[in-house]
């Protein structure tokens, strides 16, 4: 005859598998006579500039600090026209040419705020050490290009075949 088999004892889960199944909420408390802390942050690194570029960065600086103030200036003239035009009663050829106005201004507005994104990415990139080459064909960007327009991000050959393209 066959011997019966022992029972096994009844295996208890995990305590991990048990602790996953429920939420956990954790109440952090503080001594009253313990000191706050103050959280330092790594102090920033320190950017080498290549000097060739110096004088671009300048200007993109210069230029973006004029975008700025020319968006915060169309901002409050829009805001002024817009409550303007809400307290005056006119013709609709005075609300026409004020409406115009209004999206002649959102259009310099979103021009300035597209030209800024790419001064700030091109700062980002001098900063990184990646400013001046091209980004389709890694080859450098001439220095003519990139005074002329100091955004460039692709030589003059891989633009044009965007632009084609």
């Amino acid at each position: 005859m066959a011997k019966p088999k022992k029972k096994s004892p009844a295996k208890k889960a995990p305590k991990k598998a048990k602790a996953a199944s429920k939420p956990v909420s954790k109440k952090i408390t503080f001594k009253a006579s313990a000191k706050p802390v103050m959280i330092m942050k790594a102090p920033p690194k320190k950017v080498r500039i290549d000097p060739v570029y110096k004088p671009l960065l300048s200007k993109l600086q210069d230029r973006r600090n004029e975008i700025t103030g020319q968006v915060n200036h169309l901002e409050q003239d829009l805001r002024e026209e817009i409550a303007d035009n809400q307290n005056v009663p006119g013709d609709m050829a005075d609300h026409g040419s004020g409406e115009l106005n209004q999206h002649l201004s959102v259009t310099l507005m979103e021009n300035d705020r597209i030209e800024l994104e790419r001064i700030e990415k091109a700062i980002t990139r001098i900063e990184a050490g990646s400013y001046g080459k091209c980004e389709v064909c890694e080859k450098t960007i001439p220095m003519a290009r990139l005074k002329a327009i100091p955004w460039a991000t692709r030589c003059i050959n891989c633009q044009s075949r965007a632009e084609s393209a």
